[in-house]
């Protein structure tokens, strides 16, 4: 199975001394088991969902491999909610729409998991990332993609949020990624995709 991985820093795995994020984090204890996976993180650097909407098919069929299944796990927002240039970087209801977009062709011919935006050291930028939690939640409840709220998990956090604010804001350090990989792991959706 080839499972790659879009997003933004934050899938990415920004500020992580090990170099794993949580995306390569989730995968170690599959492997480890003697999974056959292949595992690619597409995560960029301040890419939005504007970003992702236009690049993501390419970027999936350049990774297929011949005689074994792609699956796709999408996960941003944090980039849309950034305030560039003294306004949001996408809107509400351009995230709503491309997150549509990237649902309805995806699952045309991959099976597709969501992981919302985390919370971050602002308080506005944090209540940003709350709403299109919401969005991007109910659009994946719509399609019936199975969608990983990781804002509900961290944001009573005070282990990580700590370390995001100790960092630069919004990315955690290795600890961070940790405990995110530590709620995704045990993901009914995603213990499935990996099941022996």
């Amino acid at each position: 199975m080839v499972i790659c991985f879009f997003g933004d820093s934050l899938t990415l795995g920004t500020g992580d001394q090990a170099c794993l994020g949580w995306a390569g984090r989730i995968c170690v204890p599959p492997v480890v088991r003697g999974r056959a996976l292949t595992y690619y993180n597409l995560g960029i650097r301040k890419n939005s969902s504007r970003e992702i909407r236009a690049r993501w098919q390419k970027e999936a069929a350049r990774r297929a491999l011949p005689g074994y299944e792609t699956r796709l796990v999408f996960a941003m927002g944090t980039g849309d909610s950034a305030i560039l240039d003294g306004r949001r970087n996408v809107t509400p209801e351009d995230t709503e729409a491309n997150a549509k977009a990237i649902l309805k062709e995806a699952t045309t011919a991959h099976e597709v998991l969501f992981i919302g935006p985390p919370p971050v050291a602002s308080g506005e930028h944090t209540a940003r990332n709350r709403e299109l939690n919401q969005i991007l939640g109910t659009a994946c409840a719509n399609f019936g993609i199975p969608y990983f709220d990781i804002f509900a998990r961290l944001v009573e956090s005070r282990t990580y949020l700590a370390g995001v604010a100790a960092n630069d804001g919004v990315h955690p350090r290795a600890e961070g990624y940790a405990e995110m990989a530590a709620h995704i792991t045990v993901w009914p959706a995603w213990q499935e995709w990996v099941a022996d």
